[in-house]
């Protein structure tokens, strides 16, 4: 049978408060058995926390190119705003819809990522291109993530896709049917 082992458990302090072992002890806990933690606080977590949690989602409106090259604004569809609680933190952006092409070639829909901080303007923070490969006229599913550690600032930070297409073709992402597009912003401690 399994045991918890310390060789210091502390008395429950002033707060409440009991520690087992040293830091950087590890215990085996028989199977079976149940910690109830209700009302419990973890202090010392620094790293890997959860701080916050952000999306923009919507059904309409679909967000569509024709022959464009050149990266355009995916518009409010896929934008979101985050307030960092510390400079160290992770950003970490998902996003996804449903994407199709204008005919049977085979081509890419590209997308670029743009970041502006306190309202400073967007400039693209990810310099390679977020490919999706598309043909014919059926509306099929993506999802990417991106983690973004280079923002240093407890500002607003304002997150905005931008698209293009690789041959001079139309493409859209998510037409006017009830197809779930997205953008998430969610902060984590460094």
């Amino acid at each position: 049978m399994s045991e918890i082992k310390t060789n210091k458990v502390s008395p429950v302090g002033a707060n409440g408060t009991v520690t087992l072992g040293d830091s950087g002890d590890t215990f085996d806990v028989p199977s079976g058995v149940t910690f109830d933690v209700t009302g419990a606080t973890v202090s010392g977590l620094t790293t890997g926390k959860v701080l916050q949690f952000v999306v923009t989602q919507n059904h309409d409106p679909s967000v569509s190119i024709d022959n464009v090259t050149t990266y355009t604004t995916m518009g409010s569809t896929f934008a979101v705003s985050i307030t960092p609680s510390a400079t160290s933190s992770k950003i970490i952006l998902n996003y996804g819809s449903a994407r199709a092409g204008a005919n049977g070639a085979s081509y890419e829909l590209r997308i670029k990522i743009y970041r502006q901080i306190g309202g400073g303007g967007y400039s693209e923070i990810q310099s390679g291109l977020w490919q999706t490969t598309i043909k014919n006229t059926t509306y099929r599913p993506f999802h990417t993530q991106y983690v973004d550690s280079t923002h240093n600032t407890t500002s607003q930070i304002d997150y905005q896709l931008y698209m293009a297409t690789s041959n001079n073709v139309s493409g859209s992402f998510a037409d006017s049917s009830p197809s779930l597009r997205y953008i998430s912003a969610m902060e984590v401690g460094a």
